[in-house]
């Protein structure tokens, strides 16, 4: 029972440090994002904020960002484009696999933000990601360095790359070469059935074209954001395994 307590007071202590970090930055945060706001959850809190993204951009960019109260667990956010009161999701491309969320850094290869880290890098990183989708519309090809999902061994999927690269973008091997002329003839000698059904045997029987906001994040967004978040355990996939791992729960 004491260890059960100590256990229970280190993670409050945890989450009490963590959330006041959040907090004290809001201040700079607005100065830098006007209008941003942290919004209380029971399992840490959210980051509300807009981007213009460039100036005299004639749409604006919407963050909500899911910040967990343990370090252990990356944020989760979910980006739109707001436009004469219209409010459209931004992806599918380079969103996280299948809740369409921001896949705008690598925390392991990139390193480029960790949580606890300062709010308006991590808003700088969201905004950059937005303006490259901006980049994909209009030159109809991604800018820059990207990452693929792996498959079982841990290589790089192949379903993934043919469906998600074009031909003229970077390969993801680290060759800098295009990926047209690189990975792209050894991933058409794969036949397409067997690594979709392998793909989705890996995924709940999802493809990649499958990936979408939850219900409640678009709904909330579509409704001005008035409303409070839907809670975070229910949309945060790695904080609910997270949380029933700490729990002991299977």
């Amino acid at each position: 029972m004491r260890s059960s307590l100590l256990e229970y007071r280190s993670r409050s202590q945890r989450r009490i440090s963590l959330a006041g970090n959040y907090a004290g930055q809001l201040e700079n945060v607005q100065r830098a994002y006007p209008g941003a706001t942290l919004l209380p959850d029971d399992h840490g809190v959210w980051l509300l904020a807009r981007s213009q993204v460039i100036d005299g951009l004639s749409r604006e960019a919407i963050f909500l960002i899911a910040l967990p109260e343990t370090p252990a667990v990356e944020p989760r956010g979910w980006a739109f484009w707001q436009q004469d009161g219209q409010v459209e999701w931004i992806g599918p491309r380079h969103t996280n696999f299948p809740d369409g969320s921001v896949c705008a850094y690598h925390p392991m290869l990139d390193k480029a933000w960790s949580p606890g880290s300062d709010l308006c890098t991590l808003l700088d990183l969201y905004s950059v990601w937005a303006l490259r989708q901006l980049h994909l519309v209009v030159f109809d090809r991604w800018p820059g360095r990207q990452y693929a999902m792996l498959d079982e061994l841990g290589q790089a999927d192949p379903y993934y790359r043919l469906t998600q690269f074009k031909e003229a973008e970077l390969c993801n091997c680290g060759s800098n070469r295009r990926y047209g002329e690189c990975c792209r003839p050894h991933d058409l000698k794969l036949p397409f059935p067997s690594i979709l059904h392998a793909f989705k045997s890996r995924n709940l029987g999802l493809g990649i074209f499958d990936r979408a906001p939850p219900a409640e994040i678009a709904v909330l967004i579509a409704e001005g954001g008035q409303n409070p978040p839907p809670p975070m355990l229910g949309v945060h996939s790695t904080l609910r395994a997270h949380v029933a791992d700490v729990r002991g729960n299977p």
